[in-house]
């Protein structure tokens, strides 16, 4: 089983390819038959995600009974998403945030020294993180780890899915700081922050799959969009909705809540739909949360499988359009530089 570059976060799930597939044969391996172009994918032209206000009263109330089974994280992530901290916190003021929770700055210190930020020497003191890693990049780790604390599984499925996922969180959030920046796109940290916590539905739904005794496929990191079909189709809400509610419930500021969820919608909404504004962004987000879940899982992302990925794989259908995008003309490209992955392959 592959582990993942982070080596504090254990196993994770191993890529599998379709019933039958062939070596060589990457439609069939990822389990997809592409439609005639332009055509929409019969999966998506089925599907809708089911947004949080969309849920009737009784079953809204059902869904925030079991997400308040879910113990809230610590007290100092309001303090860390918060705008003003966002926008006006130094490293002084960070380095004082995380050594407040030492569970948390554990694991930051692991995260840190790990493969996955290549630091020359071992790093020490948050304080040194932040030198070397840089304010946002340190931030975000802390984050995810806040984020995780709240969660936690009985089965050894449920633990390897929330360690894939949590993965998954911080492989993507570290990509996306990677490319932002180099598209010239605005807020980088901003963007990689709603990547990660884009993640907290899926870490939700576990808990939904084991009191529902849905199909492990319903909550099995991997592709997108046939999970949420399943989640929809037992719960009658999707992880991207569950994401909605549970923030929500631990007072995380409304415009996160609404970033976590416009980036995920990505997978539905083709490009004439976006807001024009905002539309590089967040491809760019849903993009790398995507390929971060796949890289988790253990998936190669070399240039022959992003090929494939984004020619046959139903999640990256609508995103294809979006780069087209004069902001994202060049992350095919970066995409495919080896440097672009360097530490982020399991």
């Amino acid at each position: 089983m592959p582990v993942t570059a982070e080596a504090s976060l254990g196993p994770t799930f191993e890529w599998r390819a379709a019933p039958d597939a062939t070596e060589g044969d990457a439609d069939v391996a990822l389990g997809y038959t592409p439609p005639p172009e332009g055509e929409l994918p019969e999966q998506l032209a089925s599907f809708q995600i089911t947004a949080a206000e969309a849920l009737l009263d009784e079953q809204a109330r059902r869904v925030r009974t079991v997400l308040r089974a879910i113990p809230a994280p610590p007290r100092a992530l309001q303090q860390l998403v918060s705008p003003d901290f966002v926008s006006r916190a130094g490293a002084s003021e960070l380095a004082a945030l995380v050594l407040g929770e030492p569970l948390v700055a554990a694991k930051v210190m692991a995260a840190v020294n790990s493969p996955l930020y290549g630091v020359r020497q071992p790093v020490g003191s948050v304080s040194q993180a932040i030198t070397f890693l840089g304010l946002t990049t340190v931030r975000n780790i802390c984050l995810r780890h806040m984020l995780g604390m709240s969660f936690n599984s009985s089965s050894s499925f449920g633990r390897r899915v929330l360690d894939t996922l949590d993965a998954s969180g911080g492989l993507a959030g570290a990509l996306c700081l990677r490319l932002a920046p180099r598209l010239q796109l605005a807020d980088p940290g901003g963007l990689a922050t709603g990547v990660v916590i884009s993640f907290v539905g899926h870490l939700a739904a576990t808990t939904f799959q084991h009191a529902s005794h849905a199909p492990d496929d319903a909550v099995a990191p991997g592709a997108l969009l046939p999970r949420l079909r399943l989640q929809q189709a037992h719960w009658g809400v999707s992880a991207s909705a569950l994401g909605q509610l549970l923030m929500r419930e631990w007072k995380v500021p409304a415009p996160l809540v609404a970033d976590a969820w416009a980036l995920e919608s990505v997978l539905v909404t083709p490009l004439e739909a976006a807001p024009p504004s905002r539309a590089p962004a967040l491809a760019l987000g849903y993009l790398c949360a995507r390929l971060g879940e796949r890289l988790a899982c253990g998936q190669m992302l070399g240039p022959q499988e992003l090929d494939a990925v984004f020619h046959s794989d139903p999640d990256f259908h609508h995103v294809r359009s979006y780069l087209g995008l004069p902001e994202l003309a060049g992350l095919p490209a970066l995409l495919r530089e080896e440097r672009t992955l360097e530490g982020l392959r399991v």
